[in-house]
């Protein structure tokens, strides 16, 4: 964390139990981190594990795998950057921070350098962004300076692909002290950027797979999935974090939850998988086939269930976490900063008012758009959706037409309205 001091001694403490972790070590280590919560969402989750320790969840065995496979670098960091720099003691910089400005930083800033891709994916969002334009190094770096002395110590890579950015792991490296977040095709990965993650510890990686091998190759390209997995085992050897994210659509809906997909993550590596459903957000999924039917998405959150309850793996879903998050996270958890310096909501939320370019960070976050949309989620406490724009679109069509917002994706507006009318109707 950028100008914060961390309790070295406990460090040390939680570092040494790691090394030994038996289920009474991990118990003593959450016991520890427990002392450091600020509010009654962190009290919640320190409970919820202790649950899981005396109840022999496996998702403590999915805990206790990840960790046995980080490098002790990588371990030092997950708990300095993540734990402590990101979570319990990254809110209270937060929370100083909104005392004095009227407003709280996300936790995690979300970064597009580019829309630049070594592979053609159908239905990325990213897809209908503007491709003429990047961000540079040095607008990186600002923002992640900007955010750290907000509270904000996860910054996510998104892209297009985040390593066509030759300075990208440079930019890594730069800031120890944070932690990064790189979703990545790994296809542009070598071993010698697998021996500087390994080496720098504070990043973890997320690489796309979108099921089993015809169906991952079918939407990124023949190779992909071989790359894919061979990168992870690379990275998992390295004792770098490594997991997997996919875009859960109608075609692969039967595979992604499924025993043998799971089996073959967990054999090559990965320790978490992100799991997105497909959105209609403007021209990128306008293909049918790719948006899971209103049937498919009320198994989903049965069926995370049951992965969780079986496998050593930890299963990060969107659509059925919003529990976790309290409803939808656009603008009050997240924040994304797209390639040409727009400031949105959420990566799936792309309208924009401000720009990075025009405008300092801290200012942004003041704005009228930011904070109407964080309203909405305050006007529905009990809409526990993971995207406003499909639980509430009225309500955040309402703070983009008043706020004079721009979509920065083509044909989302239209899509949304589309949403809003129907939503009317069924009123």
């Amino acid at each position: 964390m950028l100008n914060m001091k961390l309790p070295g001694g406990l460090i040390s403490t939680v570092l040494s139990l790691a090394s030994n972790l038996s289920d009474k070590n991990l118990l003593r280590i959450i016991n520890s981190l427990g002392k450091l919560t600020s509010i009654e969402w962190q009290d919640k989750g320190v409970r919820a594990l202790r649950r899981m320790i005396e109840e022999k969840h496996s998702g403590i065995e999915a805990t206790k795998r990840a960790i046995k496979n980080m490098n002790p670098k990588v371990r030092a960091q997950m708990v300095n950057n993540f734990l402590l720099g990101g979570i319990l003691l990254g809110y209270k910089k937060r929370y100083a921070f909104w005392e004095a400005n009227g407003v709280a930083p996300p936790g995690n800033l979300m970064i597009s350098t580019t829309t630049k891709c070594n592979l053609r994916c159908y239905g990325c969002y990213a897809g209908t962004h503007q491709i003429a334009d990047e961000l540079t190094r040095e607008e990186v770096e600002m923002l992640v300076e900007e955010a750290g002395k907000a509270g904000t110590n996860i910054i996510t890579m998104l892209g297009g692909e985040p390593l066509t950015m030759p300075w990208m792991l440079d930019v890594v490296e730069k800031y120890p002290d944070v932690g990064f977040q790189i979703f990545t095709n790994s296809l542009l990965l070598d071993d010698e950027k697998i021996a500087r993650l390994a080496k720098t510890g504070n990043a973890i990686i997320a690489i796309g797979v979108d099921g089993p091998k015809e169906l991952t190759d079918d939407r990124k390209g023949e190779g992909a999935f071989d790359g894919a997995l061979a990168n992870m085992r690379k990275l998992r050897d390295a004792g770098v974090l490594v997991g997997y994210s996919t875009m859960v659509s109608r075609k692969n809906f039967d595979h992604i939850y499924a025993d043998p997909f799971i089996d073959t993550m967990i054999e090559a590596g990965a320790s978490f998988g992100w799991c997105a459903v497909a959105i209609p957000q403007g021209k990128a999924c306008r293909e049918l086939q790719l948006i899971p039917t209103p049937e498919q998405k009320a198994r989903i959150p049965e069926m995370v269930r049951k992965v969780r309850e079986r496998k050593p793996i930890t299963i990060i879903d969107f659509y059925s976490d919003a529990n976790v998050t309290e409803g939808c996270g656009a603008g009050r958890v997240t924040l994304h900063v797209n390639n040409t310096g727009d400031v949105e909501p959420c990566v799936f939320f792309p309208f924009t008012v401000d720009n990075i370019r025009d405008k300092p960070f801290h200012e942004i976050l003041k704005s009228d758009f930011l904070r109407d949309i964080r309203k909405v989620h305050k006007d529905y406490p009990g809409q526990l959706q993971t995207c406003m724009m499909v639980s509430q679109p009225q309500a955040a069509l309402k703070v983009i037409t008043d706020c004079r917002a721009k979509e920065t994706s083509d044909g989302t507006l239209e899509q949304l309205a589309n949403l809003a009318e129907v939503a009317e109707a069924a009123n």
